[in-house]
């Protein structure tokens, strides 16, 4: 393998942590702490840093990103993790606020080397449209966070960043891990080996995901808005949105689904049932639907992880069965072309909605990595 090649960074904050960090992570962590604390190393001091590094948007524009990079300081690094987060909605979300403790970085605590990028939109790039579900776009940012990372841990602990990575992530990092996957393997075999991917909760398939919002008509999560207002803003798309969107959305997406408000505030704003803010074409078979909404079509193929391309790493995706922010059809959709292209996947459904499948997701995935 080659060595990957170093780019520029700048250090935002860093800290020195151990066990006792556990509930900085994530405060609803503390129910498990009793189960965890035989796992945890509670010897093990580690280094948390937020950095930021240059990389590019869609449309190839120069824009500086942030991440955390968790290393192990008095421990020999068992390995790496490239683990992709779950979504910042609102511009207070990611590295920018200085929060240097997120769910995602949990497995430092077991004395893994974790590399997390904020993704464009969220950090120290807040200001931008988040490019959300765009997967060539999210892999690059997530390569270019790598090697960022890489030089950060020679020049801090002469760490020289191995070749091998696993993949993980959960909900949109869910779409992000297979994202990063496929960039990874297609541009960057060379330099990055990713042994499997733990994907869980994640939109993979995008068409798919659409049909199955029609038809339930219920959503908990504000994905389909976004991916449109962020697929028209950096495909030139100019769409007329009276014939995407109705009622208070159409009144008020221009400033609502720019990074503005918290899933939880849109949810309160919105409310679950599709039927009041999209427009009623989306609900139509695509031969009856506006050119408005057929237009997106070919970006919803383009931006789903499932095309063009056969994986080289095991994948092991996971989902809740009673998921109503993401629909369960998108892993076996997605477990099935993968397959049918010849990959390697496991897909598994879990009971519970998708909160509490993703916790579950961190639980096992400590419990996998002890």
């Amino acid at each position: 393998m080659d060595t990957i090649e170093f780019i520029e960074y700048e250090i935002l904050k860093s800290e020195t942590a151990d066990f006792s960090a556990l509930n900085k992570f994530d405060p609803m962590m503390e129910r498990f702490e009793g189960l965890l604390s035989f796992a945890l190393d509670n010897n093990l001091t580690f280094r948390v840093a937020a950095i930021a590094y240059p990389t590019v948007d869609p449309n190839g524009e120069k824009v500086w990103a942030s991440g955390l990079v968790y290393h192990p300081i008095n421990k020999k690094s068992k390995g790496v993790i490239d683990f992709m987060p779950m979504a910042h909605l609102n511009r207070d979300g990611g590295t920018d606020e200085g929060t240097l403790y997120v769910t995602e970085g949990m497995l430092a605590l077991l004395g893994y080397t974790i590399i997390l990028p904020d993704l464009i939109g969220s950090g120290i790039s807040k200001e931008k449209m988040v490019p959300f579900l765009m997967v060539e776009n999210t892999g690059r940012v997530a390569y270019d966070m790598r090697r960022a990372a890489a030089r950060y841990l020679w020049d801090q602990f002469e760490y020289r960043l191995p070749a091998e990575t696993v993949i993980m992530g959960y909900s949109l990092g869910g779409s992000a891990a297979l994202a990063a996957q496929k960039y990874y393997e297609a541009h960057h075999a060379h330099t990055v080996k990713v042994k499997e991917v733990y994907a869980g909760g994640g939109a993979y398939d995008l068409p798919v995901a659409f049909e199955a919002y029609a038809k339930s008509g219920i959503s908990e999560y504000p994905a389909i808005p976004h991916a449109i207002v962020a697929f028209d803003h950096y495909y030139h798309l100019q769409s007329d949105f009276s014939s995407l969107f109705t009622g208070i959305l159409l009144e008020n997406y221009q400033t609502w689904l720019h990074s503005t408000y918290t899933a939880d505030t849109l949810k309160q704003l919105l409310g679950t049932n599709l039927h009041a803010y999209m427009h009623e074409d989306f609900f139509k078979p695509f031969d009856q639907q506006n050119q408005a909404i057929k237009n997106f079509y070919p970006f919803l193929i383009e931006n789903s992880v499932t095309e063009g391309w056969r994986p080289k790493a095991p994948i092991h995706l996971s989902y809740a069965k009673a998921d109503v922010i993401i629909p369960a059809a998108c892993a076996e959709a997605a477990a099935q072309k993968l397959r049918r292209a010849g990959g390697q996947v496991t897909c598994t459904g879990y009971p519970g909605d998708h909160y509490t499948v993703g916790y579950l997701y961190y639980i096992r995935a400590i419990i996998h990595f002890l």
